[in-house]
């Protein structure tokens, strides 16, 4: 008698479970200190390492084309690749219109607040539900274009930048200053961090989460000029608290007002401030300037980025020497990143796809892998039930990343929302929701709270899914042909393993593998060709799930 699909699947992964400890111990340098300047010359492996690192989910063709080539040639062709994107136009809804300020306060004398209250209402959500549609528009186009492989390098910083300069929306609430923030990151990504820390000091959005609006001379408010510091130029250790303390009268007068940069001269602190040395009359652009002259600015933001690149810390003299070629090359980060692709040690063994993937990198490198396309609101809504919702951070360090990700209920719910776009979970799962919210009932709550909310997310998850017209995807045709309808088991198995998966898997994974197509050949009757019966795309669907269940699905 065969086992049950669950026992198979839970073999499949105990086998493997081991692998994701493996992949992350530290292992010794690889070798190619004397390659030449271009980088080294790319095998497939260190070519999807590149592809991976440098923007998300190498496909197989990517990697076939750049592989027998140097790094430095590589990253030149991505960056040809890449240009500013055009700016939004988003529009501006005032406070003054909603009748509140941002924090919920009446605005005196706001026209709406003279209408009848249910007039009132229908216009505030009209108001709420355009500003969050606009976002929604602005983001899922972004996330359209690295499913498309758009503009892969830019992209790929975006996204890192949004994580070193977080901002939520939950504080802001006003779009419109995120949709701003974001094309300035952008914009910007592949610039000069003096650039990007510069704007940050002036940025709308950003002010007002720190409340920086309610910081004047009379009235200090210390929460921007702390984590400018702390955690967006220097890192801890790196200051004082009277330099904190200048810092903050510095930034005095600086808000976002109606959606932009506003300087009030009124609440500025013009007397003289000493910070980290420098004294003189200092306003918050000058403080950006005392910040970037600190030799632990340079440092700090290397350590960021070497971190994030290469997912493992990096070791004080190389990020010694990384800190250098950034203060001496003026901040600039896109010398710096070429001289990081073109480096030997990242490609050294321990580097090599031991990245732990944050939700939104898994699920669009997964997407892309499988050919998927046209799903962009998923991607959003998914990432936000795996813990990484855009715009929502859960504190102003941003996201922990590397093995924070992992966990056993985050790996759970990645499995099931890679399963949902599969077409594998949507049977039963209302079935399984009106059970346990039976169960919670009839126990008076009692029931497991955390199953049923995770359970609630899924089912959500499956409505947007439905929302989108998106019933399960069409792998056949890709493997098709790759491998011709008429390729063996064996045929099929060789090529889908390292198309959909960042790294291949142990003997013992493959075998498992096996036996699953096995099995779901005798369970469906199937007999011939796979890729040439009607139900060959479903068994693919179910292979797929299989695999992106995997530790190793969750590195890069």
């Amino acid at each position: 008698m065969n086992p049950e699909p669950h026992s198979r699947h839970a073999e499949l992964l105990r086998r493997s479970g081991l692998l994701l400890a493996v992949l992350l111990v530290v292992a010794p340098p690889g070798e190619g200190a004397g390659e030449e300047s271009a980088g080294p010359v790319l095998d497939a492996r260190r070519a999807e390492h590149l592809l991976n690192r440098f923007g998300f989910g190498a496909r197989q063709g990517a990697i076939e084309a750049v592989a027998g080539r140097p790094a430095g040639e590589v990253f030149d062709l991505l960056l040809e690749r890449s240009s500013p994107p055009p700016r939004p136009e988003p529009v501006l809804f005032s406070w003054w219109n909603y009748g509140y300020n941002h924090k919920g306060h009446e605005q005196v004398g706001a026209p709406i607040l003279e209408l009848p209250h249910e007039e009132q209402v229908a216009m505030q959500s009209q108001m709420r539900h355009f500003d969050k549609r606009q976002f929604r528009v602005y983001i899922d186009d972004w996330l359209g274009g690295l499913l498309a492989d758009r503009d892969p390098l830019r992209d790929r910083l975006t996204l890192f930048w949004h994580g070193f300069f977080p901002t939520s929306s939950l504080v802001t609430l006003r779009r419109y200053e995120l949709i701003h923030q974001h094309h300035f990151l952008r914009t910007n990504a592949l610039g000069s961090f003096a650039t990007l820390l510069k704007g940050m000091v002036r940025d709308a959005a950003m002010l007002v989460y720190f409340d920086n609006d309610t910081n004047s001379k009379t009235h200090p408010n210390e929460n921007y000029a702390r984590e400018l510091m702390e955690l967006y130029s220097l890192g801890v250790g790196n200051y004082t608290e009277v330099d904190v303390r200048e810092a903050a009268r510095a930034l005095t007068g600086y808000q976002g007002t109606a959606g932009h940069f506003r300087f009030d001269g009124t609440l500025h602190d013009f007397e003289e401030k000493t910070i980290l040395g420098q004294t003189g009359p200092l306003d918050g652009d000058d403080l950006a300037e005392v910040l970037l002259a600190q030799p632990a600015c340079a440092r700090y933001v290397s350590w960021r980025l070497l971190s994030w690149m290469e997912g493992v810390e990096p070791e004080p003299e190389r990020l010694e020497r990384y800190a250098d070629l950034l203060r001496e090359g003026d901040y600039a980060i896109t010398p710096w990143l070429r001289s990081l692709c073109t480096d030997p040690e990242f490609y050294r063994e321990e580097v090599l796809g031991t990245r732990v993937l944050a939700p939104l990198e898994y699920m669009v490198g997964t997407s892309r892998r499988l050919g998927l396309r046209g799903h962009e609101p998923y991607l959003f809504y998914s990432a936000t039930a795996q813990g990484q919702q855009i715009y929502n951070p859960p504190s102003v360090k941003g996201w922990d990343e590397g093995r924070a990700w992992i966990t056993s209920s985050s790996m759970a719910m990645r499995g099931n929302c890679v399963g949902l776009l599969l077409g594998q979970l949507q049977v039963g799962l209302r079935a399984r929701l009106d059970g346990l919210e039976e169960r919670a009932q009839a126990m008076q709550g009692e029931a497991p709270e955390a199953e049923l909310l995770e359970v609630r997310r899924l089912w959500e998850l499956c409505l947007e899914l439905r929302a989108q017209g998106i019933r399960g995807p069409d792998l056949r045709s890709g493997v098709r042909g790759a491998v011709g309808p008429a390729a063996e088991d064996g045929e099929i198995i060789a090529w889908i393993v390292p198309a959909w998966l960042p790294r291949t898997p142990t003997p013992e994974t493959l075998e498992s593998l096996t036996r699953e197509l096995a099995f779901e050949r005798e369970r469906r009757g199937i007999e011939g060709p796979l890729l040439a019966h009607p139900e060959g795309n479903e068994v693919l669907c179910r292979l797929a799930h299989v695999l992106l269940r995997l530790p190793i699905a969750q590195l890069s």
